[in-house]
């Protein structure tokens, strides 16, 4: 063909292998319903029902919506590859961005993807892809109904609300794959309770201001909010940042979770969520409300590491600022705007700081803003060679102590505390604290008695070394471990 003097070729993909190829876009079983959730939000669902079945002739799963559905020529768009422009405007409250979620979701699951759906005003319409039909026919064959009766039936009729969409995935490949019942069985199960969990996390904002309900079997999932775990132990909240690119308003919000040991053991589980507490530290990134990722640090260079656990910083973005930062079509991460990169790393590197002190301290007794004394601590930290080491501090008022008293003899504790210091079981500690099957015992928990007579014994040792009663009280109220008695 020629146009203007150039001559040029139409090539348009082949079916069979542009469709398998999209197959492979890096979806789970659950980022695909949470981007078919995502369709439903923006058709102005209340209420998504999942169901599913499995059997050795028809296995399916059924994502059902009472949103505001669609007529014929928004069914067929919406089964197009491609059917919108991300650099398009969207509305504010729009979820999708590239027109591909439903076809690469639904695909990278099944092999056929039926949708049944009824506007307030219209009829209803059905539209089925089935990859192995397009395979035959080598073309784009894109069904104007049911692919048989058995789909009919499993696809059932639009809630009688008059309007709503039913999704249909059967042809499970990806889902059940190892061609033996039980095994898929299990298997498949397995996946469905993730299911429950990241959709529980993905939505919990949505959840928790009842904009939507979100079922699996008709049992209604709950929201894992992953700041807030528990109603005894309180999350501290740091102070709220607000960024922006081309006046759009970012916000950034630090979070430090309570240390386990304040949490029962319901709490200690469920905050587990998937992948594990460690796992799930870092920046949560919201578009529109929806998470996008969670349990990640993005594309700063922070290491994840067991000490910064409780660390969690939420921010917020709207659908306008895709482009900037890069949201991926599974809408399953992200990149870090360079404009705004140094910001966020510093509101990071802060936040980690506060979260290492929380975690390694157990919420230490820190000096209190209003008193001018200083603290007298028993452990130090120290640097050689390139090495940390933990010693007892030499200077404590305790550790003098014992040294006038034993005089001559003060060698032998000397030795003694040397050997102390030099054999401390870090390896045993540090895995014991990131082990959350394990609760470590609080300082002094169920002996503060004990704890006010060291106290009142150490007062007595230095009023007999030769300091006055208030210099004494003095002194022993700058120890560390007498904090919380004061």
């Amino acid at each position: 063909m020629a146009k203007g003097g150039k001559s040029f070729d139409i090539v348009r993909p082949q079916a069979e292998h542009f469709l398998q190829s999209v197959r492979s876009f890096g979806y789970t079983v659950e980022t695909a319903i949470a981007d078919l959730i995502d369709n439903s939000i923006t058709a102005e669902a209340s209420c998504v029902n999942i169901t599913y079945g499995i059997s050795h002739f028809s296995s399916y799963v059924r994502i059902e919506d009472d949103g505001k559905g669609m007529n014929q020529q928004a069914l067929i768009n919406a089964m197009k590859i491609g059917s919108f422009n991300p650099l398009d405007p969207r509305r504010e409250n729009d979820l999708g961005r590239f027109g591909l979620g439903l076809k690469t979701a639904s695909f990278s699951q099944c092999r056929r993807l039926t949708v049944k759906s009824r506007s307030k005003s219209g009829n209803t319409v059905v539209r089925c892809w089935d990859l192995d039909l397009v395979a035959r026919k080598k073309d784009w064959i894109l069904l104007h109904d049911s692919f048989d009766s058995n789909s009919e039936e499993i696809l059932g009729n639009i809630s009688s609300n008059g309007s709503g969409t039913v999704i249909l995935w059967e042809k499970l490949d990806r889902l059940l794959e190892v061609g033996e019942k039980a095994a898929d069985k299990e298997h498949f199960y397995r996946k469905f309770d993730n299911v429950r969990k990241h959709l529980g996390l993905v939505f919990h904002r949505y959840i928790e201001e009842n904009l939507i309900s979100i079922k699996v079997l008709n049992n209604e999932i709950v929201s894992i909010n992953p700041f807030h775990i528990s109603k005894n132990a309180p999350t501290t909240e740091l102070a709220e940042e607000h960024l922006s690119i081309d006046k759009k308003n970012i916000s950034v919000q630090p979070f430090i979770l309570p240390h386990e040991s304040k949490l029962s053991t319901e709490e200690r589980s469920q905050i587990e969520i998937i992948r594990g507490w460690t796992e799930h530290q870092g920046i949560y990134l919201y578009r529109n409300q929806r998470l996008i990722s969670d349990g990640t640090w993005l594309d700063l260079d922070f290491k994840k590491k067991e000490s910064q656990r409780l660390c969690r910083i939420r921010i917020d973005i709207p659908n306008t600022l895709d482009k900037e930062w890069q949201i991926d079509v599974k809408k399953a991460s992200a990149k870090i705007p360079d404009s705004i990169r140094k910001q966020i790393k510093n509101i990071c590197f802060s936040s980690i700081e506060k979260a290492i002190k929380v975690y390694t301290h157990r919420g230490a007794y820190v000096k209190r803003r209003a008193e001018k004394k200083e603290i007298v601590y028993l452990w130090k930290a120290r640097q050689k060679h390139g090495k940390r080491y933990y010693e007892i501090n030499s200077d404590h008022p305790v550790y003098q102590l014992i040294l006038e008293y034993l005089e001559d003899e003060s060698y032998v504790f000397k030795d003694f505390i040397r050997l102390v210091g030099e054999t401390l079981p870090i390896n045993f500690i540090v895995n014991d604290f990131s082990d959350p099957a394990i609760i470590m015992k609080e300082f002094f928990e169920d002996s503060k008695g004990e704890l006010r007579r060291i106290y009142e014994n150490t007062i007595k040792a230095l009023i007999n070394a030769g300091l006055t009663e208030s210099e004494a009280i003095d002194k022993a109220s700058r120890i560390e471990s007498f904090q919380q008695l004061s």
